[in-house]
């Protein structure tokens, strides 16, 4: 693949289960080199709650609550904690390793991603926007075991006036990886809460307060509701200034195709999609 071109798929709002296979069937396509460099924007049809990669469903996750709300819960193929999907923009970049444009490092790749979106958020004229560092990340006193994504800013990820606005995971394959991430246009924290399980009262009170004290979202920051299709462009404004190179949108290819059907029905069949 010529690491001149980039691939872009604007993607509507979606099914969970879709997105997920969606994304790990670009990564897989990249990976046997039948894939180009891709940004990929997308969106989420109805409330849903991902889960990272190796997260333990039946010890982190309410699955009667999320009955209950009729939230149905899907797998990520990246790591992290568990994120409930409902107003947000979620980017993924899928790139070959090795890759010009990166370097061959996962926090080194992170880095590149976090400096592109910045350059999306400039369009928004948002001010206090922070990637966090390694010295941010070590002064919190959050708890690892927690199971919320956004109760806690890992390394790279994005706050602004010190509250995540961006949550990302990244996998690494033997050529190939991928890294999405969220953008919260708004947030319902205390329904992210009440689907997810915990050790003692203790922890469930602070998780419920780190979401509401350490999260913001577009509409609080910019006093505003926004369509997800004005968001979508900051990013790929953002990202073709980051990344140079030729730029063209399209869909998945055969392969590609191939790989997300296989993906979708293996999900639907496993622990994937919880509530219909």
């Amino acid at each position: 693949m010529d690491e001149n071109n980039w691939r872009v798929i604007l993607d509507p709002l979606g099914d969970g289960a879709i997105n997920m296979a969606k994304d790990r069937a670009i990564l897989i396509a990249c990976n046997e080199g039948e894939a180009p460099a891709t940004l990929r924007l997308y969106g989420w049809k109805k409330p849903t709650l991902s889960i990272g990669y190796s997260q333990n469903m039946s010890k982190n996750i309410n699955l009667e609550s999320c009955k209950q709300n009729r939230i149905p819960v899907v797998r990520r193929f990246t790591g992290g904690r568990a994120l409930l999907h409902q107003y947000e923009l979620t980017y993924s970049v899928v790139a070959p390793i090795p890759h010009k444009a990166f370097p061959d490092s996962l926090r080194g790749a992170f880095e590149k991603i976090s400096q592109a979106i910045l350059e999306s958020l400039k369009l928004a004229k948002i001010e206090g926007v922070k990637v966090v560092g390694k010295k941010d990340r070590e002064s919190s006193l959050e708890p690892k075991r927690f199971p919320a994504c956004f109760s806690l800013a890992n390394h790279c990820e994005i706050t602004v006036k010190g509250k995540k606005l961006i949550g990302s995971a990244q996998r690494r394959l033997r050529s190939a990886f991928l890294q999405h991430g969220s953008l919260i246009l708004d947030m319902n924290p205390q329904l992210t809460h009440t689907l997810l399980k915990y050790p003692s009262e203790f922890d469930s009170q602070a998780v419920l307060n780190s979401l509401i004290l350490k999260t913001t979202t577009l509409k609080q920051i910019l006093k505003k509701d926004l369509e997800h299709y004005e968001v979508a462009q900051w990013f790929l404004k953002g990202f073709q200034k980051s990344f140079s190179g030729n730029w063209s949108e399209g869909q998945l290819n055969v392969k590609e195709s191939d790989f997300f059907e296989s993906f979708l029905t293996s999900q639907v069949k496993k622990e994937g999609t919880v509530v219909a």
